[in-house]
């Protein structure tokens, strides 16, 4: 990489561009978990999960286990399986296939997500009856709250291996996150129904679903959370009973201890949920259940196995060995599981892991130990029953093949041609601001060379030179705020966006020590611009987006923006000096200018923007990437290696396992004492994206902004300014 500076000046048209800094990403279409909460937890910190929002009864964490050496093989594939005999005896494990020979284990410790949930029971058994780790690999459980922080621990690298419904998980993909399914755990369904004895008993034969949702059309539905699976479901029985779900009122009640209170209390007439809760509603009279999915019951758009394995492709390319040792260690968890002979071993470590009753745990393992697989193969057929559901229900935007997102030693993979840039060279602004870091990254750490582009960074000082960069061919990317794109193309130049950076602002507000304290509730941003009506305001340039987002803060809590004084104080350094000589009052600046204020006894910030706090209009992503529409049309592969390797970078610096390093490159590339890189990494992580796609909603809200702002003169469409690579 070679690197060289250039200054450049613009005349008139162009707005300035503040040099960006700052920063992590969920749900249906999972576009990325929630960015600001760490994506992952010590699994010590986990409690029971919320299905809906951790990727329903998700996350399973096997863990180290002493005992056979040889790995039982897994059956033929689903399409080479003979017709099934009625009158046979029911398959065990013993009668699958030749047992297939697996070499080695690539690596000897696999993190796996955890949450306490029966589904993953068979982990706690991998780990009491060790049957991984006498295959020569141990486990280490990280637990994985809720669906965003799961997909975050996948993609950052945090955890190798997670459960989760397969239809979460294409979810997961329609996000562009390449995670693939590999084995098969649970055959039937764990969400089910139950009806609230305060409804009455309905007129139908027990197991008839169709007459069922005809009673219950229109009427109160508990789900885990909105939105996600088990309201989904809810949806689908209605639809498919012929009835349109929006009719009904489905209502958030967690988990099963606030789901079975909403039903006793008559909140909700009925609810889609999971073991505890089904169970205890029969065996405490709260509710009972009219037909059962875990049986078999309900339409054929929900016959589809609920619980799967799934992994990164890149873990599976570089450890196939391990994730198929992991797979049989699984399988022979539930063999043993399943042998009466440990059913008073079993039912002693259901009570421990899920902090039940004896006998709660009894009715539990037995109405559930029959829908646990028996071989751990992937149904093609079953789980395309469920790509057709998730399209169906808008999780998925479109059809994929099992060959896309299953694999296996029988299963043909289907994957992208690779993609080959137009140019192995490229230019790149620079400056040096933590999100400036996720390039720098991705340069130094060789994403991008590594997929044949080399990365030449161009020193831009500041917004018109960043924009003067762009729009004379000096440099082929930039990070921009989207207002500041819009200005640009406002001013006739044809830049697009295609990427997201950061999710949230990483500019932010910060008071001097100087002003003294003010007298309202912290996050009170309102009260705090009636506080700062009419003073100095310390921006980075004028006319640019720190003063823009200063004087929008002062419109949205009715006062006049020209009442203040704006002055220009540049960056970091001289903007904590102007705060420190009490030159300005409060100021708008990004990292590491907000950490060194309050670590240095300069400033406070009374609300603050990274977080949500602040007026509806600056609701908006503050980063994206950006390129000149020419540039991307002649070479699309180009920017999108490029973009791929910025969301390997971000994922890389979200790991926890590489902060160590990630601090090193703070220290060199932003000039920042180690104490202060910690402050500023921990402050501002969160706030990057998880899959770097723009969301058009919220940059409709920056558009809104931007013409509201005088930055552009009128709207413009989202595909007006955004391409993707």
């Amino acid at each position: 990489m070679r690197t060289r500076s250039r200054f450049f000046a613009l005349l008139g048209i162009l707005l300035a561009f503040s040099l960006l800094a700052t920063a992590c990403a969920g749900d249906d279409e999972p576009s990325a978990p929630d960015p600001g909460a760490a994506p992952a937890a010590p699994a010590g910190e986990a409690e029971e999960m919320d299905d809906a929002e951790d990727m329903d009864d998700a996350a399973p964490a096997p863990a180290p286990a002493p005992d056979d050496d040889a790995a039982p093989a897994p059956p033929p594939a689903a399409d080479d399986a003979a017709p099934a005999d009625d009158d046979a005896e029911p398959a065990t494990a013993a009668d699958a296939a030749e047992p297939m020979v697996i070499g080695p284990p690539e690596v000897d410790l696999i993190r796996v997500c955890a949450a306490p949930s029966f589904t993953q029971m068979y982990a706690e058994v991998m780990v009491s009856q060790g049957f991984l780790s006498d295959r020569g690999t141990e486990i280490e459980f990280v637990a994985c709250l809720s669906g965003p922080a799961q997909a975050a621990a996948l993609v950052s690298r945090q955890v190798d291996i997670a459960l989760n419904t397969p239809d979460n998980m294409l979810g997961i993909r329609n996000a562009d996150f390449d995670v693939v399914m590999f084995a098969q755990i649970v055959d039937t369904h764990f969400f089910d129904i139950v009806v609230s004895n305060n409804f009455g008993q309905i007129d139908c034969a027990e197991g008839d679903w169709e007459c069922a949702m005809a009673a219950l059309e229109g009427t109160r539905v508990g789900v885990v959370a909105r939105g996600a699976a088990a309201e989904q479901i809810a949806r689908q029985l209605l639809d498919s009973a012929g009835f349109d779900p929006d009719d009904s009122t489905y209502i958030a009640t967690g988990l099963s201890g606030t789901t079975l209170a909403a039903l006793a209390s008559d909140e909700i007439d009925w609810t889609i949920t999971f073991e505890p809760g089904l169970t205890r509603a029969e065996l405490d009279g709260i509710g009972y259940r009219p037909f059962r999915l875990q049986a078999g019951h309900g339409p054929a758009e929900l016959d589809w196995p609920s619980a799967i394995l799934l992994t990164a492709r890149d873990f599976w390319d570089s450890n196939p060995n391990t994730v198929l040792h992991y797979r049989e260690a699984m399988v022979e968890a539930v063999e043993w599981m399943r042998d009466p002979a440990n059913r008073d071993e079993l039912l002693a470590g259901v009570v421990d892991f899920l902090g039940l009753e004896l006998d709660m745990a009894a009715h539990i393992v037995d109405n559930n130990i029959g829908s646990y697989t028996v071989t751990g193969v992937l149904d093609p057929v079953r789980i395309g029953n469920n790509v057709n559901y998730a399209v169906g229900r808008g999780i998925l935007a479109e059809a994929q093949q099992f060959g896309e997102f299953a694999v296996g030693p029988d299963i043909d993979a289907i994957l992208p041609e690779e993609l080959v840039a137009e140019t192995d060279h490229v230019l790149i602004c620079q400056a040096p601001s933590f999100n400036g870091l996720t390039v720098h990254v991705a340069v130094e750490k060789g994403f991008l060379g590594d997929r044949g582009v080399d990365g030449e960074f161009v020193q831009c000082h500041s917004g018109p030179a960043n924009a003067a960069a762009l729009i004379a061919g000096e440099v082929n990317f930039s990070i921009n705020t989207p207002d500041n794109m819009l200005g640009i193309r406002n001013a006739g130049f044809d830049v697009v966006l295609f990427q997201q950076i950061q999710d949230t602002h990483f500019f932010d507000i910060i008071i001097s020590e100087n002003f003294g304290p003010i007298d309202c509730e912290l996050g009170d941003w309102q009260c705090t611009m009636a506080a700062l009506e009419g003073t100095s305001v310390g921006v980075v340039a004028r006319g640019a987006a720190a003063e823009q987002i200063a004087r929008q803060l002062y419109d949205s809590a009715g006062f006049d923006p020209d009442g203040a004084t704006y002055i220009a104080t540049g960056l970091a350094g001289t903007t904590l000096a102007a705060l420190s000589s009490g030159e300005v009052d409060w100021a708008i600046t990004f990292e590491p200018g907000l950490s060194q204020a309050v670590i240095d006894g300069i400033g406070y910030s009374p609300f603050t923007l990274r977080t949500g706090q602040g007026p509806t209009e600056l609701d908006w992503p503050s980063a994206v990437n950006t390129t000149s529409r020419e540039f991307f049309q002649n070479n699309p592969n180009t920017v999108a290696i490029y973009a791929r390797s910025v969301r390997d970078a971000m994922d890389w610096m979200r790991n926890p396992a590489n902060h160590p390093e990630v601090l090193d490159l703070m220290e060199s590339f932003l000039g920042l004492d180690r104490s202060v890189a910690e402050v500023v990494l921990a402050s501002n992580i969160g706030s990057f994206s998880l899959n770097g796609r723009p969301d058009p909603r919220r940059l409709g809200n920056n558009v809104n902004y931007a013409v509201g702002r005088g930055i552009l003169e009128e709207a413009q469409d989202f595909d007006d300014f955004a391409v993707t690579p």
